[in-house]
C-alpha cells in the first residue's frame, strides 16, 4: 500500500495529472513532457510560436522554424517546478547551406529521488529523457518543411518505458510581416508500462504571426495558434504579444486557456539580446509561468533560457 502510495505521489510530480498506466483508458495520453513548454520564448508567448521562425526556441513547438537559421545556434534552458521538479534542455542547430538545417534535443525531467525507507522499500526514482534529431529545409515560394524524431524513456521508480515519436512542421511567409504555421506533434508508438500501454498526446497545431508595427526602435509582435489534443479531445487557443525595443530588450505577455480547462493562465515574459564580439549573439530569456488546474492554483514554473549564435 505506501509503495503504492509514494509512486502515485511521483507520477503526479514527476508527470502531471495523467492517470497511471494501469488505470490508462479513453481520454487519457502519457508521456506528459512531450506537451511541457520548453524554451523562455514560446511559454511567454503562451506557447503560440507554430509561425515563428529564425531561432531555435521554434524547434519544440514546429520544427520547420528552423529553416532559416543562417548561424551555429545552442540553447541551454533551466525550468524550476513544483516540489523540486526540474527541467533541463539542450538544443543545437547547424545550417548546412544549400540543404537545410540539421541539430539535436536533449530534454530532461525530474524530481529528487523519493526515500521510502520507512515503508522498507527502495528509493523511488522519477525522471523522463527525450532525445531528438530535427532536420528543417526552406521551399520556393515562401515555404518550409521541417521533421523530428524522437525517442522518449521514462524511468518510474522500478517501472520503465520507451515510446518513438514524429513531429512534422510546416511554415508560410504570406506577406512581409505576416506567415503561418502547421505542425503535427507526437506522432508515434504508445507509452507501455508492464502490460499497459497510454498514447502518445497527439496534437495538431495551426498559428499565425503578425507584425503590425516595425519602425525604428520599436517592434511589436502578435502570435495567436490554435491546438488539439486528440487523446482527450482538447481544445486549447494560446495568444502571445512581445514587445521589442532597439532588438536589444523585449517584454512578453501570454495567455493559454483549453475548452475543457486544463491548462489555462497568464505567462510573463522579459528577453535581453546583446553581442559578444563581432560574429556571436547572446540571448538571455525569462518566463514566469502560472499553471492552473481547474480554477485552482496549482503550479508556478520559472524557464531561464541562454542561446548562442555564431
Amino acid at each position: 500500500m505506501k509503495k503504492a502510495y509514494v509512486l502515485g505521489l511521483a507520477w503526479i510530480l514527476c508527470f502531471g495529472f495523467t492517470p497511471l498506466a494501469e488505470a490508462g483508458g479513453t481520454g487519457t495520453s502519457g508521456a506528459q513532457i512531450l506537451q511541457q513548454q520548453n524554451g523562455a520564448r514560446p511559454a511567454g508567448l503562451g506557447g503560440a510560436y507554430a509561425a515563428c521562425s529564425r531561432d531555435v526556441y521554434a524547434v519544440n513547438v514546429n520544427p520547420a522554424g528552423v529553416h532559416n537559421l543562417d548561424k551555429i545556434g545552442i540553447m541551454l534552458m533551466h525550468a524550476a517546478g513544483f516540489e523540486g521538479l526540474s527541467t533541463e534542455y539542450l538544443v543545437g542547430m547547424v545550417p548546412l547551406p544549400g540543404l537545410g538545417v540539421l541539430g539535436g534535443q536533449f530534454l530532461y525531467r525530474g524530481q529528487p529521488a523519493i526515500d521510502n525507507a520507512v515503508a522498507g522499500e527502495a528509493t523511488v526514482n522519477c525522471k523522463e529523457m527525450v532525445y531528438g534529431l530535427t532536420f528543417a529545409r526552406p521551399l520556393p515560394g515562401g515555404f518550409s518543411l521541417g521533421l523530428s524524431a524522437k525517442l522518449l524513456s521514462i524511468e518510474l521508480g522500478p517501472v520503465d518505458a520507451t515510446a518513438l515519436s514524429l513531429d512534422m512542421g510546416a511554415q508560410y511567409q504570406w506577406q512581409e510581416n505576416l506567415s503561418l504555421g502547421l505542425a503535427l506533434r507526437n506522432l508515434g508508438t504508445p507509452v507501455m508500462f508492464r502490460s499497459e500501454e497510454d498514447p502518445l498526446p497527439f496534437t495538431a497545431v495551426v498559428g499565425a504571426a503578425f507584425t503590425p508595427y516595425d519602425s525604428g526602435p520599436h517592434r511589436l509582435l502578435t502570435v495567436m495558434d490554435v491546438d488539439y489534443l486528440a487523446p482527450e479531445e482538447n481544445v486549447s487557443l494560446r495568444l502571445g504579444g512581445e514587445y521589442w525595443f532597439r532588438r536589444m530588450l523585449a517584454l512578453r505577455l501570454g495567455y493559454v486557456h483549453s475548452a475543457q480547462k486544463t491548462v489555462r493562465g497568464l505567462s510573463l515574459g522579459v528577453g535581453f539580446r546583446f553581442k559578444a564580439g563581432d560574429h556571436v549573439d547572446l540571448a538571455l530569456d525569462y518566463t514566469l509561468l502560472p499553471q492552473f488546474w481547474e480554477d485552482e492554483d496549482f503550479e508556478t514554473e520559472n524557464l531561464f533560457t541562454l542561446s548562442v549564435s555564431f
